[in-house]
């Protein structure tokens, strides 16, 4: 079983001048089991600050920060706001290119670009697809790798509505069928209401405002009256955050 610990983290900026401003403030935070949490915020709440601390893509100020499976430290994929694929290669041959394990490589290729339903363009190169196609295939990489905790940092927010909604559908799915633990930084209430367990609501500032359990059957869809009563519940809640900061 994966585990994300932070215990008191701190991430502080020092500009020209050596004036220092702090982004993240004693976050203290526990995600264990196959759990989808959400990081929801204003802009410039360090949601994203947080998630790369957490990958180890930016160092911490303070605190510390855990990520464990079992007895030994977990594995870590990562979903970014752009697929990143890269473009001299295959559809299949990018998620060979990111395999720590490759035995059986090819196996769990077809199975997780099967899960996205785009098993059948593992020969086209990623200027052949649509911009929702090449983010199905970065989830599909990122989940091929069998991490023990996935990072996403915003994968849907440079694709229209329609796109964003089958994404979301594909990506509850795939985690349905994965139970992995996940940590998911969006702007998008609707997306966080749909597909989370848990909502961490982050204030300017970057401490965590509260914390929001979602209680819902699965899957999940937006025109469903439980669903679409939180999303309003949460979306009032976040409206008036931002209009204090």
């Amino acid at each position: 079983m994966a585990s994300i610990e932070i215990d008191g983290l701190v991430k502080e900026y020092q500009n020209r001048q050596g004036r220092r401003t702090r982004v993240l403030d004693g976050i203290d935070l526990s995600i264990s089991g196959e759990t989808f949490v959400s990081i929801v915020g204003p802009s410039g709440s360090g949601k994203t600050t947080l998630l790369n601390i957490v990958s180890g893509i930016e160092t911490l100020s303070g605190g510390s920060v855990r990520l464990r499976a079992g007895d030994r430290d977990a594995t870590v994929g990562y979903v970014f706001q752009d697929p990143r694929l890269l473009p001299w290669r295959t559809v299949t041959q990018n998620l060979k290119f990111v395999q720590r394990d490759r035995s059986g490589w090819e196996e769990r290729a077809r199975h997780y670009l099967d899960l996205v339903g785009l098993a059948h363009l593992g020969d086209r190169y990623p200027a052949q697809l649509s911009g929702g196609q090449q983010q199905r295939i970065g989830i599909a990489r990122a989940f091929s790798v069998e991490p023990d905790i996935l990072l996403m940092d915003e994968p849907f927010s440079h694709l229209d509505a329609m796109t964003s909604r089958s994404l979301r559908e594909h990506l509850e799915r795939i985690w349905l069928e994965s139970q992995r633990t996940v940590m998911f930084v969006t702007h998008d209430v609707t997306e966080a209401v749909q597909l989370s367990d848990r909502i961490i609501v982050l204030a300017p500032g970057g401490r965590i405002h509260e914390t929001i359990e979602v209680d819902l059957s699965r899957p999940r869809r937006a025109s469903d009256p439980a669903v679409a009563m939180l999303q309003a519940e949460v979306l009032a809640r976040f409206e008036a955050l931002e209009a204090a900061a």
